[in-house]
């Protein structure tokens, strides 16, 4: 991730100098879940971005830094794999070579296009500063000042139910309240964590989930 925040930072700040009128977009969970260059993700709002940019350079980046950026997508099989979301993704060219490639609104580091994921767990949801995304669930969550909010959508199988109705946290983030609730093939929980960034190292085993796939 060194690696990548340097790299963010040289392009980010020579786009900012240049296009300083030009800033991101806001997405819905469904048009980012759309927009996924991979089939199974993590994705990164660009207040979170900004969060690990910082957490992993070595000098802190200016918060207007990041207004050109709409988010990041990190393959879930290949973490060194990232597709940055931005409006002005064509200037990436600049820094073009065999670890870096532009196409679809989106700057590849250390990767190329893979294809869409499957869209079964794409409903309209609240939450999408931090998407997890694979072929067994979804986890969209919210950033709060005083909570953390996150909704689980996955199969409506007896074993998925009874997880998303014991489980303890979501993300190292304490469960407050829960509601699970069923709809037709599909569950859907809805959760209050404590409150804290409820990501550190970014890594398998944080957003792992004991929810399977009838699939």
């Amino acid at each position: 991730m060194k690696k990548v925040a340097c790299l963010l930072s040289v392009f980010g700040l020579l786009l900012l100098t240049s296009f300083s009128g030009c800033i991101g977009n806001d997405y819905s969970s469904v048009e980012i879940v759309e927009n996924s260059p991979y089939p199974e993700f993590i994705y990164l709002n660009k207040d979170m971005l900004k969060i690990i940019t910082n957490k992993t350079s070595e000098h802190q980046t200016p918060d207007y830094f990041f207004i050109i950026f709409d988010g990041a997508y990190i393959d879930k099989n290949n973490y060194s794999k990232i597709a940055v979301k931005t409006p002005l993704w064509r200037f990436g060219s600049l820094f073009a070579d065999e670890n870096i490639q532009t196409k679809n609104g989106m700057i590849f580091l250390n990767s190329d296009y893979v294809q869409k994921p499957d869209l079964k767990y794409n409903k309209p949801l609240n939450y999408n500063d931090v998407i997890v995304y694979n072929k067994n669930y979804g986890i969209f969550i919210e950033i709060g000042e005083e909570y953390n909010y996150a909704e689980i959508i996955t199969e409506n199988l007896n074993e998925n139910k009874y997880f998303m109705e014991n489980i303890g946290d979501i993300a190292g983030k304490n469960i407050i309240n829960r509601t699970v609730i069923e709809n037709d093939d599909l569950l859907l929980g809805t959760y209050v964590l404590e409150r804290g960034i409820p990501i550190g190292d970014i890594n398998n085993s944080l957003f792992k989930m004991n929810i399977t796939s009838a699939s």
